[in-house]
């Protein structure tokens, strides 16, 4: 164990990320009430991942670490947000992604967009992976993954200049942390972000800069069945049940706003880390 806090060693960094992830993954397979018939997680919500479905304040700081003769590998590339924007912006845009909803969107959307994004499919750290880039990105990707070590050093060993990492504030769903403690009965496990990350580079002693983006919320009016869906998401309960029947009464209590529901925002800022892979 390191000696202090805020000086951990890099297996310690390492270790409370993976324990962040663990108490996660245990709190969610325990609690979880919504089985999904597809083994896709992301199949029901893909389409909203496409460009342009969400206000994409992450990129002038993406763009300005691009160059236009650049390789870049977009990891987790999801519905192609940042894909697609890149593949008009630099020489070209690789993206590797295992959910088959979401490279059906991506594909689509480079399409739609005229561009030329080459898609595998694939789970990263991927053994096959041989092909050096300039750039590689993991956009909003890292939270819930446990064996990060095996990820960066993936991500450094394939990067010729730049990696680049996205975070917001917050992960998935901390900021109704005190609903899921009222509905659950027990405080949230939240998975690691920004600050966790900054730690972990810091520890491994890389050259790193975070330039953060302000989202501007406060709270998201939005309709209250919408509400209820996203609700249900982000404490995995099935619809109907009496764990939601009580999140809906809470949600209307604590959040309502006539015919709307403000849910808290999910984060003031998000982080774009970038840094430089060691000398190979």
């Amino acid at each position: 164990m390191s000696e202090s806090p805020l000086r951990p060693s890099e297996s310690d960094a390492f270790a409370g990320w993976a324990r962040l992830v663990a108490a996660d993954r245990e709190q969610v397979e325990r609690l979880r009430e919504d089985r999904p018939a597809s083994s896709d997680y992301y199949a029901p919500i893909a389409g909203g991942f496409r460009p342009g479905m969400r206000d994409n304040l992450e990129w002038p700081v993406l763009e300005s670490l691009v160059q236009a003769g650049d390789t870049v590998l977009d990891i987790g590339a999801g519905g192609g947000r940042f894909a697609v924007p890149l593949a008009g912006r630099v020489k070209r845009v690789l993206a590797i992604e295992p959910s088959e909803a979401m490279r059906g969107t991506l594909t689509a959307a480079a399409a739609e967009a005229g561009v030329a994004v080459e898609v595998t499919d694939g789970r990263w750290p991927d053994a096959a992976w041989a092909e050096p880039v300039d750039v590689t990105l993991a956009a909003h990707v890292l939270y819930d993954i446990e064996d990060l070590r095996a990820f960066l050093d993936a991500m450094e060993r394939h990067t010729r200049r730049t990696c680049v990492a996205m975070f917001g504030q917050y992960a998935r769903g901390a900021q109704l942390a005190p609903l899921w403690a009222a509905v659950h009965g027990e405080p949230m496990a939240t998975l690691p972000a920004l600050k966790e990350f900054v730690a972990v580079l810091g520890a491994r002693d890389r050259r790193f800069e975070v330039r953060t983006v302000s989202s501007g919320e406060t709270a998201n009016r939005v309709p209250r069945e919408d509400a209820y869906r996203l609700g249900r998401r982000l404490l995995w309960l099935a619809e109907g049940s009496e764990k939601e029947r009580r999140m809906r009464a809470l949600m209307d209590e604590w959040y309502g706003a006539g015919d709307e529901i403000a849910v808290p925002a999910a984060r003031r800022f998000i982080g774009v880390v970038s840094w430089e892979p060691p000398a190979k």
